[in-house]
């Protein structure tokens, strides 16, 4: 009787302990750990490993990014020495914050989604992303400009009351091994905040990752400034011309009318349809109005000559000529400042 008592209980205990998960069910991917008690801690941790491509047209920043995500699930713990210290699974086995970037404008995953859980139930998500992400452009200041570029961590489906991201949060990166060329990096710190689509909305728990991109001029002062500028001496270059010289003189004007237009309409192509106007813009508006008034000047004194009065034909062009530097330096001081 013993015995049979004993074989009763050893069958009790082997039942209970089959009742008992020892792997992910399916039943935990939609509850959270804590579920009914304090948020879950999760710590996001990014590696910039490169930033190919800023691209003010589209609006998109080419990132290469690590990312190592981390909580604690008791549920995947295990007792004792059992087993190995590390154990794989699949994403779709176990519960995650379910976190995605929301300006991700076809990102690529390069790694499998599986994740490794200790004996304690540490969970680690690590995984390798490519592609571009959005990013909401001031170019007011542009070539002068500095951009913020977000990389947005938000949980789809849980608020700041059921996880909240952990201050051991960080993204790292060699600023000075980055390969986009004609900027200037900073790493800010992670901002945590909630992410609603609409005011008074749920929201979702967000962290947002982000970039300092100051931009350098140089590249646009060659490009843009210098050819600018010698459209512009053309254009004073007439004034030093006979007054009597009528075909080379409206030639050149209006040669100087035309290379301004074009170069101004090719060079706004490189920029996105922004409804306000950038200091390169400026700077090509105030050029065209100077260059406008340098063709206006050149018709008076051919008229002027025409009709025999070369005296003051000559003492017009005397006058733009020692006024058109200083409205070049007004037209520079302007694009600077305002």
């Amino acid at each position: 009787m013993p015995i049979k008592a004993l074989f009763a209980v050893l069958l009790l205990c082997g039942a209970i302990a089959e009742a008992q998960p020892s792997s992910p069910q399916a039943d935990w991917t939609g509850t959270r750990p804590n579920a009914g008690s304090e948020p879950d801690e999760i710590t996001v941790r990014l590696g910039l490993l490169d930033i190919t491509e800023i691209d003010d047209r589209e609006q998109v920043f080419m990132a290469d990014i690590f990312v190592e995500i981390q909580w604690r699930d008791p549920r995947l713990s295990v007792a004792g020495d059992a087993g190995v210290n590390l154990r794989t699974f699949a994403v779709s086995e176990i519960w995650t914050p379910r976190l995605i970037a929301v300006n991700d404008r076809g990102l690529n995953r390069q790694l499998p989604d599986v994740v490794t859980v200790d004996r304690r139930g540490n969970v680690v998500l690590r995984q390798r992303f490519a592609g571009p992400l959005a990013v909401d452009l001031d170019l007011r200041n542009f070539p002068f400009d500095t951009q913020r570029l977000p990389i947005e961590i938000v949980s789809y489906q849980y608020d700041p009351s059921e996880i909240v991201f952990s201050e051991a949060s960080e993204m790292v990166a060699k600023l000075d091994r980055l390969s986009g060329q004609g900027w200037t990096f900073t790493v800010l710190e992670p901002e945590p905040s909630v992410y609603r689509l609409k005011e008074g909305g749920r929201g979702g728990a967000q962290l947002t990752f982000a970039l300092l991109a100051e931009r350098k001029a140089a590249y646009y002062i060659l490009t843009l400034a210098l050819p600018m500028t010698l459209i512009l001496f053309l254009a004073w270059m007439v004034h030093w011309l006979p007054v009597d010289v009528v075909p080379a003189r409206m030639g050149m004007a209006s040669a100087t009318v035309f290379s301004l237009i074009a170069f101004g309409v090719s060079f706004r192509l490189t920029l996105p349809k922004i409804a306000y106007l950038t200091d390169a813009d400026r700077f090509v508006l105030y050029s065209t109005l100077l260059v406008l008034v340098s063709l206006a000047v050149a018709v008076r004194t051919i008229r002027l000559a025409s009709a025999e009065r070369n005296d003051a034909a000559e003492r017009l062009s005397r006058q733009a000529r020692l006024a058109f530097p200083f409205l070049y330096g007004l037209i520079v001081l302007l694009t600077l400042t305002t």
